[in-house]
């Protein structure tokens, strides 16, 4: 028996038993999420599935692709889409083939499925086949798997390193990330002096302070406090303050964007409340921004109130206004849909609900809200938040196991 448990895993070398099924376990997430991830790539990349294979020239799309041209925030958007891919697969070739070997592969993989969804856009009549997109996705799958070989390695000194808060609490980790992805998306970087200048111009040009999203900003930044405590304890306002300075660097450095005082008020508000908000404790403190944050997402999808008779349809297709008209915008849309409903649930497991509860409660009140909305001109009603805070749930009861942590 003492040999069982001084018997070493082959892949990262820890002590097998316990920390052999946790790394099977891992194995079976990642797989789990490499189905969807594959799933939620095609059904994107190829919606709505109009093809067209009639006319003479249709053999001849076959071949190479064109050389279309694309702009910096595609560029982004499409690296960004097969970080996960490639991440994923890596993790589950490293025990098998080795770090580089299993980062080569991961990238091939990536490449030979864009190839594929790009030589499948060819003949759909909506969407429009790209070198240069490919080229992008390739690159996301090979980042994603330098970015999982690096976790695997960090993860041997999981307890020394600076990071083990990320690895142990991946769903906070990700709703820090999601919030400054929605801030700083389509991530095109500026290289032009006068843009970085030009992001200022919105302080001093007067146009007003909108109250309602200065408190957005406020609960969001309220929200990644109790975040940070989760991935840092004891030094939640120092990761919140330096998560700050990258949003706002990112603000003034990246095309398009600019700085806003409500933002700027927003994330002052929070620092003010950090230190009484750390005197409720983390549970009561975590039912208060829950609150709030449900409060903040039933006034946003409800205002004005202006309600009519006839309803209109609910969209049973996730993301369909995105995936039908793709906008640089989407993206900062899709990172915002996911840290609310993300953190709507996540705070109220936080605040000593089990996760069936937070996710029932998290799913069922967005859910409420989307349905009203079929009686509001002007609204979308359709099930994306309600599915990204099931969704949030599952994530959470796999990596957040122990709950409230106060």
């Amino acid at each position: 028996m003492a040999r069982s448990a001084t018997r070493k895993c082959c892949s990262c070398g820890a002590p097998c038993g316990s920390g052999e099924r946790v790394t099977t376990h891992d194995r079976r997430i990642a797989g789990w999420l490499l189905a969807v991830i594959g799933f939620l790539i095609v059904f994107s990349s190829l919606y709505p599935f109009s093809f067209s294979l009639t006319g003479a020239e249709a053999l001849g799309r076959f071949g190479g692709l064109p050389r279309a041209g694309t702009t910096r925030s595609d560029v982004a958007a499409n690296v960004l889409l097969y970080v996960p891919l490639g991440a994923c697969l890596a993790w589950l070739l490293v025990p098998r083939l080795g770090g580089a070997l299993a980062v080569a592969a991961a990238t091939l993989a990536g490449a030979l499925l864009s190839f594929s969804i790009e030589t499948a856009q060819l003949f759909e009549t909506r969407r429009v086949a790209s070198l240069a997109d490919f080229a992008c996705n390739t690159a996301g799958a090979f980042a994603g798997g330098c970015l999982a070989l690096a976790i695997a390695r960090t993860r041997r000194n999981l307890h020394t390193s600076r990071f083990a808060g990320l690895l142990r609490h991946p769903v906070a980790a990700a709703l820090l990330f999601s919030w400054a992805g929605y801030r700083l998306a389509p991530f095109a970087p500026g290289l032009d002096p006068a843009e970085w200048s030009a992001s200022f111009a919105p302080l001093v040009a007067g146009t007003g302070f909108a109250t309602s999203a200065f408190l957005a900003h406020a609960i969001a930044w309220l929200a990644l406090l109790l975040v940070a405590g989760r991935l840092a304890p004891g030094r939640a306002t120092s990761l919140a303050a330096g998560a700050m300075a990258i949003v706002l660097a990112g603000r003034i450095l990246f095309t398009g964007l600019a700085l806003e005082g409500e933002e700027l008020a927003g994330m002052a508000a929070a620092l003010l409340l950090a230190r009484p908000l750390a005197r409720l404790g983390s549970a009561r403190a975590a039912s208060f921004v829950a609150g709030a944050l449900l409060l903040l997402i039933a006034w946003t999808g409800l205002a004005p109130f202006d309600f009519q008779l006839a309803p209109d349809r609910f969209a049973l297709l996730p993301f369909g206004e995105s995936l039908t008209q793709y906008r640089a915008a989407n993206l900062a849309d899709v990172f915002l849909r996911c840290f609310t409903n993300g953190a709507l649930v996540w705070l109220l497991v936080q605040a000593g609900r089990s996760v069936l509860a937070a996710t029932g409660i998290g799913a069922g009140a967005v859910f409420a809200i989307e349905l009203l909305q079929t009686w509001l001109p002007g609204q979308t009603a359709e099930i994306t938040d309600p599915l990204l805070a099931v969704c949030a749930g599952g994530l959470i009861a796999i990596f957040e196991r122990q709950g409230s942590v106060g």
